[in-house]
């Protein structure tokens, strides 16, 4: 842990401390308890600290979007070199629960007690921030203009990502600390994510005196769920279905059910299709028996690809070489801020930070990958600022 801001295998004499600092910040914002919706004490938190490195801040309008106590926080370092702008990033809330934490600090990791989550998710990705900016301003490293991005509610949907005044920013392009890979390892591919909500419409009758003059709405849904090839269909993409409500009493034919369920994809193509199947199995399933079917479709969020050519992708992959760890693209099922940024046109891509077992009691935060991914992020914003700006679109 005394080596985290190593340059070329020399120790930097303020390793240590800075190491120390890390993990305090870490601890601070993971005793703050800001689920989706209720970040305004983690934005103080982060609003001191800003301050504190000498950055200016401004907190948008984000949270009016949804109900939610603050905004996205969004941060500037001017630049000291000539380099072209980039964006850091991570998101302030996490899932529940949080509140009454009791952190477990034992052989190199952090966890909670059992009781509640530890939040790292991601909380993480914003130590990993402060560790970098801290690094920048304390020892004077070179580097080009920095925004960062403290987004809002991104748990319950990337709504403070889809608030976000991109027109305000002049970073061209974006790395987010919010992914669950192993440091080193990020995120190229993701899908795009459609939730479905059906209704099916049977008839009701006496299931004792007339069955046959009922239209068995259950019997529909079963045999549409049933024919529709559900779980893992490839890397990034899935169809669920997530539950099933209707009937009544148990001598009633039900003549009504609703189904909710998603479908993702990074391919637009096979999301649409992956969409058609469900439509046809439900149609054609309550045709079959004299039902009929209404179908209510919510567009959460679009997919995105990053090639290996893409001037993000160089950036990060350039910078995790050239500090020693393993190079991984990844593709990864699951959405995140980096979906609605690069849909909005700032290409992104979400960089590993090595939490483990996110969203659960066993949630936990090794030290080294704090410290690994502050090393990252390091060099990517110094690999940027040696680079040719041709090189970065």
């Amino acid at each position: 842990m005394e080596e985290i801001f190593h340059e070329t295998g020399k120790r930097n004499e303020h390793s240590s401390t800075a190491s120390r600092q890390l993990v305090d910040t870490f601890l601070d914002l993971v005793r703050i308890d800001g689920i989706a919706g209720k970040e305004r004490e983690v934005a103080s938190y982060l609003e001191r600290r800003l301050a504190a490195l000498g950055l200016e801040w401004h907190m948008d309008r984000a949270g009016e979007s949804f109900g939610g106590d603050c905004g996205n926080l969004v941060a500037r370092l001017a630049g000291n070199a000539d380099a072209p702008p980039i964006l850091l990033g991570a998101h302030m809330d996490t899932v529940a629960p949080t509140r009454g934490l009791t952190v477990v600090h034992k052989d190199g990791r952090i966890s909670s007690d059992g009781t509640t989550i530890l939040g790292a998710d991601d909380r993480a990705g914003i130590a990993i921030v402060l560790g970098v900016l801290s690094a920048l301003v304390e020892e004077r490293r070179p580097h080009g203009p920095i925004e960062v991005a403290f987004t809002v509610s991104e748990e319950r949907g990337m709504h403070g990502a889809k608030a976000l005044d991109i027109g305000a920013l002049a970073a061209r392009m974006g790395f987010l600390f919010d992914s669950s890979a192993a440091c080193g390892g990020f995120v190229v591919e993701a899908p795009g994510a459609i939730a479905f909500r059906i209704v099916v419409h049977g008839l009701a009758a006496h299931a004792a005196v007339a069955p046959e003059k009922g239209v068995h709405a259950i019997q529909i849904a079963a045999r549409a769920i049933a024919s529709l090839p559900l779980g893992r269909l490839d890397d990034t993409g899935m169809l669920n279905v997530g539950s099933v409500h209707g009937g009544g009493a148990i001598n009633v034919v039900p003549d009504t059910v609703e189904i909710t369920g998603e479908t993702r994809s990074a391919d637009p193509m096979a999301l649409e299709r992956q969409i058609g199947l469900v439509r046809d199995a439900f149609e054609r399933c309550a045709a079959e028996a004299g039902g009929s079917v209404e179908i209510s479709l919510t567009h959460k969020y679009n997919g995105f690809r990053l090639g290996p050519d893409a001037p993000v992708v160089r950036a990060a992959a350039r910078a995790i070489e050239g500090a020693g760890f393993e190079l991984k693209m990844l593709g990864y099922p699951g959405g995140s801020d980096a979906n609605v940024l690069n849909q909005r046109g700032l290409p992104t891509v979400n960089l590993g930070i090595g939490t483990q077992d996110v969203h659960s009691p066993h949630e936990s935060m090794p030290i080294q990958s704090l410290v690994d991914g502050v090393r990252i992020g390091l060099a990517i914003v110094e690999g940027i600022s040696r680079g040719r700006p041709e090189e970065h679109g």
